[in-house]
Parts: structure tokens; sequence; C-alpha cells
């Protein structure tokens, strides 16, 4: 059962709402839509323990990290290389600029479920360093739109990157 509520967990929406943002250093400082200004990290995880943590540069590579899915294997990471391309990439950038903004002021939201995923995504742009955090149970209109759109970044980096098909490392205690 709980790696089947796993599975759902990173199919479906991860998260839904702020729990805070931090201001970007210079607001005004958009990345294009066609071009990714700087590199952008997401992170998610649960009671501690990480599901996936992603990175994607301006040239459009980098690295994803997935937790292991078995409970024998528990806090076992395995690190990928991936790249977008083209129209993958364009689209990419799209949805997290779109996600920076709607958050770059921070959301308020209602903490309704207290044992969901949770997680941050971060914008490292040059003058303009942005982070989101969010919780899947804090709740609210504004948060779950944001959401909708980390979702949508995430599913590119998911769906559309060319990952490499065996890990680079596999970390057997994870992260420290």
């Amino acid at each position: 059962m709980h790696a089947r509520l796993l599975s759902l967990l990173m199919i479906l929406p991860l998260s839904a709402c702020a729990a805070s943002a931090a201001a970007p250093t210079n607001p005004a400082a958009p990345a294009s839509a066609a071009v990714l200004a700087g590199p952008v990290s997401y992170e998610v995880r649960s009671w501690g323990r990480l599901l996936v943590r992603w990175q994607v540069n301006p040239d459009g590579s980098g690295e994803i990290w997935r937790g292991a899915r078995q409970q024998k294997d528990a806090g076992a990471i395995s690190k990928y290389r991936l790249r977008l391309e083209g129209d993958a990439l364009r689209t990419f950038t799209r949805n997290v600029e779109d996600a920076r903004l709607a958050t770059r002021e921070g959301i308020a939201c209602k903490k309704e479920i207290f044992d969901l995923p949770y997680g941050s995504i971060t914008w490292d742009f040059p003058g303009a360093r942005q982070t989101y955090a969010f919780d899947a149970g804090c709740r609210s209109e504004a948060g779950d739109a944001a959401q909708e759109l980390l979702t949508l970044a995430n599913d590119n980096v998911e769906n559309l990157a060319k990952i490499e098909a065996t890990p680079y490392m596999v970390d057997p205690a994870g992260p420290r």
C-alpha cells in the first residue's frame, strides 16, 4: 500500500500550497520565455525522505535524483544526468517562469493535512534568486494554481527530458 500511495503522489500534483517564499532580490529581472536565465532546482520530500530532486541549467543539462521506492532500500538515492532540448526546454522554461511569477510574493494557505509531501523550487537567476517552499497539506486557491504550474514543470523533466537509463551514482545512505 505504501509503495502504491508513493507512486500516486509522484504522478498527482505533489503539493498544493506555499509554506513560504523568499522574495527575489530583483523581481524586475524576469527570464525570457525562450531562455532560462539560470539554474532551477526542485525537491520533494516526505517524512524527511527524498522523493525527487532535479536541477535544470540554462543549457538544458541537469540532474535528477530519485529516492528509493522500496522500503528495504529506504534512504538510497539514484542520481541520473538529464538533458532538455529544443521545444522541451522552451516548454519547461515557460512553465517555470509562469510558476516563478505566480509565487514571487508568497502564497498564503491553510494547513489542512499534516503528513503529505513538501518541498521547494529555487530559481537561481543572476540578481534574482527566488525560493518557493510548498506543502501538499497546505491549501488555498492560489497555492493550488501554483502547484499546477510546478506539476507541469516536473512533468516536463520526468517526461520530456532525455534521462540516462542507468544512474551515474547510487548513494545508499542518501544526502547528508
